[in-house]
């Protein structure tokens, strides 16, 4: 049986390992993580060295590049301290760097002309850049059927974000049932906006509680249309955590006074998969033109 080291990870998946009350099996792998679910159907990753730290994720050095194979369902457990897939392999966290999404504050009134020139700029370097699918769609030679899921992401998107602009929840959460799962991939394209758009709605004394509340109400309603992956990001959002690389963006987009940096951020949020960056940026866009429209800037 071989051994890895933890190099970081979610506080509290870290303290679960380390006080011997985990256990799951697993649920999927892809190349460069594997996620497992516990009793309660909740999913937990391991991700290899190189990405970011994530919600309820561990990274491990070497892991990934050894190619373990562990079949689905394989049974996973904590023994001494250590994940334990028995007879394959032992991950410690003894070593591990506890991480935790930071708390992102939106910002104060005074702030809100200067995040509105950045969220612009984040705008207009988007559109500069050949992206070839999903919200951001601009490449010439997208198919056909690429084009007409572009044209219908933004059409459902627009009308959702038009009930949640006149305060009629209601029938936003008819609506939202048009974009959850809406798109080709893992995370379709429809759920990876609903994140970036939860993101805002999740920040530290965001002035529309009842956007927040209204996420939260629709909470059933997402895990019934999207897949088990899908659910579990777009449920972390809604509890107002992501990726490290996605908060660390959200910062500089609020805070940062360096464009050279925001772009750097930008960038790094837009390489998260085929297209989900991409999709995640527009729902962040999205979030802080409507919550600039119901404040009246």
């Amino acid at each position: 049986m071989k051994s890895y080291q933890s190099l970081s990870g979610a506080q509290n998946f870290l303290v679960e390992i380390q006080e011997n009350q985990w256990s799951g099996e697993v649920h999927s792998t892809f190349e460069r993580t594997i996620n497992l679910v516990d009793g309660s159907g909740t999913l937990y990753t391991i991700a290899a060295a190189e990405l970011d730290d994530a919600p309820n994720t561990i990274r491990v050095a070497g892991f990934f590049k050894e190619h373990i194979h562990l079949p689905l369902k394989t049974p996973a457990f904590v023994q001494n301290n250590q994940l334990m897939f028995e007879g394959v392999a032992s991950i410690a966290v003894n070593e591990a760097r506890k991480w935790q999404y930071p708390q992102i504050k939106f910002p104060a009134k005074e702030a809100y002309e200067q995040v509105l020139v950045r969220s612009q700029q984040v705008q207009n370097w988007l559109e500069e850049r050949e992206i070839k699918g999903g919200y951001l769609l601009n490449d010439r030679q997208a198919t056909t059927y690429e084009k007409m899921m572009h044209t219908m992401l933004w059409k459902e998107s627009t009308i959702l974000l038009e009930y949640l602009k006149n305060k009629q929840p209601f029938q936003a959460m008819t609506q939202l049932n048009r974009v959850i799962g809406l798109g080709p991939g893992l995370t379709p394209s429809g759920d990876d906006f609903l994140v970036g758009l939860a993101l805002i709605f999740t920040t530290v004394e965001y002035p529309y509680h009842s956007l927040q509340q209204w996420l939260v109400n629709c909470r059933k309603t997402i895990k019934r249309r999207t897949n088990a992956i899908s659910f579990s990001t777009l449920d972390w959002a809604i509890k107002g955590a992501a990726r490290e690389r996605i908060g660390e963006f959200l910062n500089e987009l609020f805070y940062g006074e360096h464009d050279a940096l925001l772009k750097q951020k930008m960038l790094a949020v837009l390489a998260i998969g085929s297209s989900s960056g991409g999709d995640i940026l527009a729902g962040i866009l999205a979030g802080i033109a409507l919550t600039m429209t119901l404040l009246e800037i």
